[in-house]
């Protein structure tokens, strides 16, 4: 049946079954999220074909968008330097977040540390007139404040 899809799929799908299955235990004991983060930038990017068809750029001034994460697996995102915020539910699991209700399709960011900056990316991909379009998603944050021990 996966005769014609090529290894790279069946990765995914077995990394898919096994995320799914295997919870993180201790991702409260060792919790690297913690804290306050800025948001530094965000770039989407839509693809069709190879080519891009789309491409938004978005970077933050100081203090206009932070991620506040806390061990009771919530986020505060502030925007327009604090004016507007909302809190939402998380999950953390291994390198995979996602933020907001946890929908069965849903695709969550991939998380990359790099000292006191993440990466969030992701990849989701629809049909639009007949056309597969590729959306790739990534946000820079940098840590601004410690968490307390």
């Amino acid at each position: 049946m996966l005769k014609n899809t090529g290894p790279f799929f069946v990765l995914v799908l077995l990394f898919q079954s096994l995320s799914g299955i295997c919870q993180s235990a201790d991702s409260t004991r060792s919790f690297p999220l913690k804290g306050k983060w800025a948001v530094i930038s965000k770039v989407e990017v839509e693809k069709s074909d190879g080519k891009v068809i789309s491409e938004n750029e978005e970077v933050y001034k100081p203090e206009e968008k932070f991620f506040e994460f806390a061990e009771n697996n919530t986020v505060i995102v502030s925007q327009d330097f604090g004016k507007h915020s909302e809190k939402l539910p998380f999950q953390l699991q291994e390198n995979n977040l996602n933020i907001g209700k946890i929908k069965k399709n849903k695709t969550p960011y991939l998380v990359r540390f790099q000292g006191d900056v993440i990466k969030l990316a992701k990849t989701e991909g629809r049909v639009k007139k007949g056309r597969k379009i590729l959306k790739t998603e990534q946000v820079v944050l940098r840590k601004i404040i410690a968490p307390m021990e």
